[in-house]
């Protein structure tokens, strides 16, 4: 059963409209958005939750858009107190506070998708790697000689390092926690892949990866764009490598969540030549 049919008892018909169709769940917490109009019918909200998903123990409603240089959107807690849980992914655990560091479960199927074409022995950089989600997959379910993660939040680098000992990965996966802007240019050697998982900065960050990408390696390059200019992004998005001086040849365009109206996040996966 929906939350609207849970709550069709409790709001009037107009007052329906404006509940949200869905919500994050993020291991016992959940992620909603409750408009202002319909504030005064939060317990029936939280009520209608707990009764689906019985496990929950915090209730937080976002009162912000992700923002700022750490990318965190703000929230109030409008049940429970607690914003640090433990969530499971691909046998992996993460403990995160959605408070503090972003995490977005709605990108698990996506860091599978890059840790099952990671080759044995491969050397992988994850930029903006926040609390450890893509290289501790990375690490659990491919088998990579080294990932390094570069993550410039303080709080989203603290959980990182706390996330590689809860997994068991310490051998293989590095914290570098610093902006990628100064890190990458000091990094020793080429790497075989470079995930980019960034998509309203990393178009600013592309010329940081002359030099570090192997001849034949690979970048997986997240953007924002409009769903009508769907088609012309392969091309776009090779000039703009082209512009700071990577050939690349584009493998393969993937919608991967949708951010507005219209306007959806894409993963552009590339082969530098």
């Amino acid at each position: 059963m929906s939350l609207k049919e849970l709550l069709k008892d409790k709001l009037s018909e107009e007052e329906l409209k404006l509940v949200r169709r869905s919500f994050e769940i993020i291991g016992d917490i959940v992620i909603i958005e409750i408009p202002d109009e319909i504030l005064h019918h939060t317990k029936d909200i939280v009520e209608a939750i707990l009764k689906r998903h019985k496990h929950v123990k915090t209730v937080l409603r976002k009162v912000g858009e992700v923002d700022g240089v750490y990318r965190i959107a703000r929230y109030e807690p409008v049940y429970g107190e607690k914003t640090e849980t433990v969530v499971k992914e691909h046998g992996c655990r993460f403990l995160v506070d959605p408070t503090k560091a972003y995490y977005s479960v709605k990108l698990s199927g996506e860091r599978e998708r890059i840790a099952r074409l990671v080759r044995e022995g491969e050397r992988v950089l994850v930029m903006f790697a926040g609390v450890g989600p893509y290289p501790i997959v990375i690490a659990r379910l491919a088998k990579p000689k080294k990932v390094v993660g570069i993550e410039l939040n303080p709080h989203a680098a603290e959980y990182f390092r706390k996330n590689i000992k809860l997994n068991k990965v310490e051998d293989i996966v590095e914290v570098i926690e610093g902006d990628v802007e100064e890190v990458v240019p000091k990094l020793p050697g080429e790497f075989d892949r470079v995930v980019m998982p960034a998509p309203y900065s990393a178009e600013s960050f592309i010329h940081l990866l002359k030099g570090k990408v192997k001849e034949g390696g690979f970048v997986h390059y997240y953007t924002f764009d409009s769903q009508n200019e769907e088609e012309k992004l392969p091309e776009k998005v090779r000039k703009r490598f082209e512009e700071e001086g990577l050939n690349v040849e584009v493998l393969k365009v993937r919608r991967c969540g949708n951010f507005a109206p219209y306007v959806n996040r894409y993963v552009v996966d590339l082969r530098v030549l």
